[in-house]
């Protein structure tokens, strides 16, 4: 029987350097792997990162998704083109809609912002949003850390968010599990943008905004532990 691992996918703005931020303060059954994908530039769709992200992992395992944000939108892609081979799938603070017409405008608008102003320019204000609250220390060591992801990645990587494809019939009708954790204050993807569509596996985290891992780091252990366990 394959052996079962944790695939923890970062989300947009950051890279595998969020999870050394929560990980080793908890503890999980299964191996965990953080793949590193910031950096690409070669990848025209999520269904390319889908592809590239499999390809770089062990060929004899099966696989819970972890996904952030973008990364739980890579996760779907890999949930679509690899499903014997992903058991679990949680959505951590991400969703299946497609973007609208007016995010897909402001998809453009950041990506035209990074190619003239820069990461540095970029990554302070993008932070504070994705926070209900935070220290200023914090948000300061985010924006050092951030600040020289380079900014072909992040418009690669806002080009394929904007085309993304509209999954709310796939996580209807599949028969992969999926988890929902949710942030009752997040700016970018409100609770009820995803109960809408799917009114059982949701976890809605009070007082907390895009970043769980942040500002209730222990409900969202608990909760991905309980999912996999289930």
């Amino acid at each position: 029987m394959p052996a079962t691992q944790l695939v923890f996918l970062h989300g947009f703005g950051e890279d595998e350097r969020v999870w050394t931020d929560f990980l080793p303060f908890h503890t999980f059954s299964f191996p965990v792997i953080c793949p590193a994908y910031a950096e690409w530039t070669d990848c025209a769709t999520l269904a390319d990162y889908a592809r590239k992200i499999v390809a770089h992992l062990p060929s004899e395992a099966n696989f819970i998704l972890v996904g952030h944000s973008m990364g739980g939108y890579i996760a779907l892609e890999m949930a679509s083109q690899f499903p014997e081979r992903i058991q679990k799938v949680v959505m951590l603070h991400s969703t299946f809609v497609a973007d609208t017409e007016e995010k897909k405008i402001n998809r453009d608008r950041t990506a035209d912002l990074l190619e003239k102003k820069g990461t540095a320019f970029f990554i302070g204000p993008f932070l504070t949003n994705l926070f209900a609250t935070v220290s200023q220390e914090l948000l300061a060591m985010l924006a050092e850390r951030y600040r020289t992801l380079p900014a072909a990645g992040l418009i690669a990587a806002t080009k394929a968010m904007r085309d993304r494809s509209d999954f709310t019939t796939f996580v209807q009708t599949s028969n992969i599990p999926f988890l929902f954790i949710l942030g009752e204050q997040d700016a970018l993807i409100s609770p009820e943008s995803i109960t809408r569509f799917v009114k059982k596996s949701v976890v809605i985290l009070p007082n907390v905004g895009h970043q769980g891992t942040y500002e209730a780091p222990k409900a969202v252990a608990e909760a991905i532990n309980q999912f996999v366990h289930v």
